[in-house]
């Protein structure tokens, strides 16, 4: 009786979490969608991104997600985020949000959002 009880509780634990996932083929549907406006992630991916996909948490106020760069706009898109230690690895700070942002060779980018308290 008590792993039910115990298996049952988690359940209803996990299914507190409130978070939306989302998912855009390209730049333009996530504007449209007000993406951006929304503060999940920052309106400096350039216009050509696509496979957006993000996962929000409105708990705690982060996300996570990813997203496709074409190679020609890399290098845009790297100037308007900040190197960190760690290869591959650039941060933008807006406010007291903070993303992450960790960026292969073929442009796959995933991130992470955090707020700055």
């Amino acid at each position: 009786m008590k792993p039910i009880l115990l298996a049952s509780a988690l359940m209803v634990l996990v299914g507190c979490s409130d978070q939306v996932t989302n998912e855009y083929s390209t730049y333009a549907e996530a504007k449209s969608d007000n993406l951006f406006d929304r503060g999940w992630l920052p309106d400096i991916l350039p216009q050509s991104t696509t496979s957006i996909e993000v996962t929000n948490d409105l708990d705690n106020n982060s996300s996570n997600g990813q997203f496709i760069i074409e190679s020609a706009a890399i290098d845009g898109f790297l100037t308007m985020v900040e190197p960190t230690q760690s290869e591959d690895k650039y941060r933008y700070v807006e406010g007291i949000n903070e993303w992450t942002f960790t960026i292969t060779a073929e442009g796959h980018v995933t991130y992470t959002l955090s707020t700055q308290e």
